[in-house]
This record gives C-alpha cells, structure tokens and sequence, in this order.
C-alpha cells in the first residue's frame, strides 16, 4: 500500500481505457495498484494518518440515554456521578458545530444505521445487556483508526464496550470506508491509543486497554501503509482504585496531545520518563499540563489543522501556555460532558485529514 506517488484520477481512467480499448484479446490485469483505484473505486481517498493535518471528514456518534447507566453501576463504569443526558447532547451539538463551521464533514453512527437497526435501543442493552456508556458522545475514536487505504478495526477491552466493533464497521461500510483489517484472537487494540506525529512515525499506547498482541496486528497493517517508525509506552492502570490519581489512564490520548507541527501537549506523571526523551530528541516541545486539567483530560485535544485545535473552555491553563505558543483555540463547553471520560479527540474518528508536516 506504500512504495510511489499514486496516479490522479484522470490518469488511472487513461490507463483503463487503455488496457480495455480492444476487446477482441483477453483481459489482463491492470498495472494500478490499490491505491491508485481507491476513489475509482471507493469513492473517496481514505486515510488519517495524521494528528495535525487539515480534517476534512470525521465520523461521531451522538450521545442518548446510554451515557446515564443505573447509578448502582457508575463504580463498574468508573463514573463519578450520572450525568445529564441533556446536558450532554447540548455540550455534543457544539463540538459538532464547531467542525461544521470549520466546512469539516461530519457523520454521525445513529444517523447512519438508523434506517438498518433499533440504534438507540442496541446502545442501551447489546450484545451482552450493558449500555454502551463510554460510546455515545466520547466514543468513536476508541473502536478503530482510518489509514490510508481504509480501516482497522479494533477489539474492545471492557465488557460493556465489546461489540462496539460491530456497528462502526457497519456505519463505516455505509460510508463506502473498505475494512482493511480486523484485530482478532486475543488481541486488545482501541484506537485512544494511537497518536501519529507524522505519517510515518506513530506512538502507540500499551494498557489496560490495549495489549501487546492487539499492537502487533495493528502494526503489521501500519507498515503496510508506510508507517516507518512505531513507538510504543506503557500507560499506567488500575486494579480496584480508580479514585483520581490511583486510576490511571486507559490510552494515550489522555496523557499526550499532538497539537501543532513540533509542538504538543503531555501530562509527566501518566507516561514513562524515557517517552519524554523520544519526544525532545524529535524536536517536540513539550507543554505540560496541570493536575487538575490533566484529571479531566486536558490533553484530550482536537486538531482542525496545524495549530488549530478544539478544547473544552474549563481548561484555562493549559489554554493560556497553548496561546502563548501561537495554538488558535476554538473553545467550547464541556462541563457535563467531561465525566464521561473523554474530550474532542475521544469523541471524534477521522476519515480523511490532509498529511499534514513531517518530523
């Protein structure tokens, strides 16, 4: 899926024509490689191997009542309290218009699979009678990543995640994205595990969410995809605490956010010290993020294009130190929204993103 520059579409229909002209002889096989044919064929130019590259698609899916379980079960969900539904879906509204405004396309999984299935009531009870509480709203990014090419397809951990898998393949192949690989066996992959800083160089988070052999499927597809470079760092967890600090963190993007060429946000204590010498010996500054906005995932951020992010209001400090590295930040309001345990980034899958500047 890598090796030269891939051909326009107009020179790909030229080396159709070409090769079907004379229809007297025998059809051969077409010198295009996958590539080539993908908006030919699959409609779009799928990949998002970026962090920072402009977003031009994303996939979300809204939140609904499955983000309020019994409140005799928020210890099994690592909730703090039952949240506002409504609240909620205000504070979503705005992450989705601040996209829009931005001419950034945005497809919602319900508004897809609406037609095909009982959406809302399978977030509430399937496969396994669980409502699928860390889904709807700050969700979409765990179950996969687009690369270029298409989509991999992680494995959930947690039991009230698993099939999760399922409904955004299904959403995904509505959209035309080819599913380009599945993680299978015993492997664990969820995709708040993936920062890129460039298309060849990825970081990739080990955790309780994640696991050594989910990470080596995904790495054989990302070499594939011209991936040169895989760094992967152990995410602390948890056992039965979950009380902040003792919880730890359950993927990279809580701890790291890239947010500009050469610059990204880290929160110390959730990473290994030997990660922060990978990063300055890339060029990468480093600024850190405070306790308290690192508690609600401050690192949680969403690049537009370079420089350009979104990040919830409530994290003033980290704002300001941004802002004083040229960072432009659309801020919106996440108040409600944050106990769910994610941010823009956990709450958005990229389709499409330009590639964005190299390392």
């Amino acid at each position: 899926m890598s090796g030269h520059s891939f051909y326009s579409k107009k020179e790909v229909l030229e080396i159709v024509y070409k090769y079907t002209e004379n229809r007297k002889v025998p059809a051969h096989p077409l010198p295009l490689s996958y590539l080539d044919e993908l908006e030919v064929i699959w409609g779009k130019h799928w990949g998002a191997q970026s962090e920072i590259g402009k977003l031009r698609e994303v996939m979300v899916i809204r939140p609904g009542d499955e983000v309020a379980p019994p409140e005799e079960d928020l210890v099994f969900y690592q909730f703090e309290k039952r949240v506002d539904v409504e609240k909620v879906k205000r504070e979503f509204e705005g992450l989705i218009e601040a996209m829009q405004k931005e001419n950034i396309k945005v497809y919602d999984i319900r508004e897809l699979l609406r037609t095909e299935m009982d959406i809302d009531e399978w977030m509430l009870k399937e496969p396994y009678g669980l409502p699928h509480a860390r889904f709807g709203g700050p969700g979409a990014r765990d179950v996969g990543l687009v690369v270029n090419g298409g989509a991999i397809i992680g494995r959930m951990s947690l039991p009230y995640r698993r099939g999760e898998e399922y409904v955004t393949m299904k959403a995904l192949a509505k959209l035309g994205v080819p599913i380009l690989y599945t993680i299978n066996g015993n492997g664990l992959f969820e995709g708040g595990n993936v920062v890129w800083l460039d298309p060849k160089h990825v970081i990739i988070g080990k955790s309780i969410r994640t696991n050594q052999e989910g990470i080596d499927q995904v790495s054989y597809i990302l070499k594939r995809c011209g991936v040169e470079e895989i760094y992967v760092v152990p995410i602390p967890g948890y056992l039965y605490n979950t009380k902040w600090p003792a919880g730890g963190f359950a993927h990279l993007d809580c701890v790291f956010g890239y947010v500009d060429d050469g610059l990204a946000v880290i929160y110390p204590p959730g990473v290994p010290y030997e990660f922060i010498e990978y990063l300055r010996s890339k060029d990468i500054n480093l600024v850190e993020v405070p306790p308290n906005e690192a508690r609600w995932l401050a690192c949680n951020t969403l690049a537009l294009e370079p420089g350009k992010i979104i990040l919830p209001q409530e994290f003033k400090e980290t704002i300001r130190a941004l802002e004083r590295e040229g960072v432009d930040i659309i801020a919106i309001p996440w108040e409600e929204s944050k106990y769910l345990g994610g941010g823009p980034h956990c709450s958005t899958l990229p389709l499409i993103r330009d590639p964005g500047p190299k390392l």
